[in-house]
């Protein structure tokens, strides 16, 4: 079926186990339904994969420019972005007022823009940062510190703690990668996330 959908990438079977891509291209970079089939006995096997470029978030490539918050472009839930940021030697990114809510904002942007891995999220307008009501409804802390969250910048009627997917409600932070709006979210959802990027100090 790759004439008539899709695009053959030029996978090769090496050992009738391993499958690689010799080459792809930026243009290529994206989610896909891989479909393994065998000419011979009819069977199908699909694994859904992602093409893309080493984040390297942090460093000024790409053309996104030296930034404090660096945007992850892959989809995962709350607890793994916490996670993925800790394994990185960083820590989710969390705005305490409203000039790194701004930075914050500012930095997304331009990663939204230049970042090769960014380009199959122009429909994902909302990414994880990190505070969480989870112990306490209603009582919003900083994940990293346990501190009260003091600055807010909730987005209108936000937040309603919405219990239609889960009868625990919505305990997690996302914000508005356009707007910088703040809303509370389940924290099963998938989507992309900010670190916070070492100092200049800790990166020698």
């Amino acid at each position: 079926g790759f004439t008539e959908k899709g695009t053959h990438m030029g996978v090769v079977a090496t050992n009738k186990a391993v499958l690689y891509i010799e080459e792809a291209t930026i243009d290529d970079i994206d989610t896909y339904k891989c479909v393994i089939s065998d000419c011979c006995t009819g069977q199908k096997q699909e694994i859904v994969t992602d093409i893309a470029v080493p984040s390297r978030t942090c460093e000024d490539v790409y053309g996104i420019g030296n930034v404090v918050f660096g945007a992850e472009w892959k989809f995962t839930n709350w607890s793994t972005a916490v996670a993925n940021c800790e394994a990185q030697g960083m820590e989710i990114a969390f705005p305490r007022n409203a000039e790194e809510n701004a930075q914050l904002v500012a930095d997304v942007t331009k990663s939204f823009d230049n970042h090769p891995n960014a380009k199959k999220f122009a429909h994902e307008n909302w990414i994880w940062i990190g505070a969480n009501d989870a112990g306490e409804e209603g009582s919003w802390v900083q994940y990293l510190t346990g501190e009260p969250v003091e600055w807010t910048n909730w987005g209108p009627k936000q937040p309603d703690d919405w219990k239609k997917y889960h009868e625990n409600g919505q305990d997690c932070m996302g914000m508005h990668r356009g707007t910088g709006k703040w809303d509370d979210s389940y924290s099963f959802y998938n989507r992309p996330y900010v670190c916070k990027c070492p100092t200049n100090d800790s990166r020698k």
